[in-house]
């Protein structure tokens, strides 16, 4: 389940990428969109971390790194809410409710096998 997590974090930075290139007359949408793409992968790489922390055993690191990937599209809901022209993309509220529920599952998981 976390590699469908990772999944899910690399196709959305990947969206976000290419959304910075669509935006090319808008540059507060520009700083934004690299923002949110920044945050997705730090939410890949934290699922990374817990993959290898899982593997080895460390359910409390592993923990501690699925709940930092559920938070990092939190912050890249925020980037938005302090620029009020800016609307958050209903694409990305559906892509950031997709890793929230992906890390709800893996955390029930951690919490069943060990933690």
């Amino acid at each position: 389940m976390v590699k469908v997590g990772i999944s899910n974090a690399t196709a959305t930075n990947s969206y976000l990428s290419s959304q910075i290139l669509s935006a090319t007359n808008d540059t507060l949408m520009k700083k934004v969109m690299k923002e949110c793409a920044d945050k997705y992968a730090s939410a890949n790489d934290a699922l990374k971390n817990s993959f290898q922390d899982l593997s080895a055993e460390l359910y409390d690191y592993a923990y501690m790194h699925v709940m930092a990937a559920a938070d990092y599209p939190n912050a890249c809901h925020n980037a938005f809410k302090r620029y009020p022209g800016l609307v958050y993309p209903q694409e990305l509220a559906d892509r950031e409710s997709g890793l929230k529920h992906i890390c709800d599952v893996v955390l029930g998981i951690i919490d069943a096998i060990g933690f």
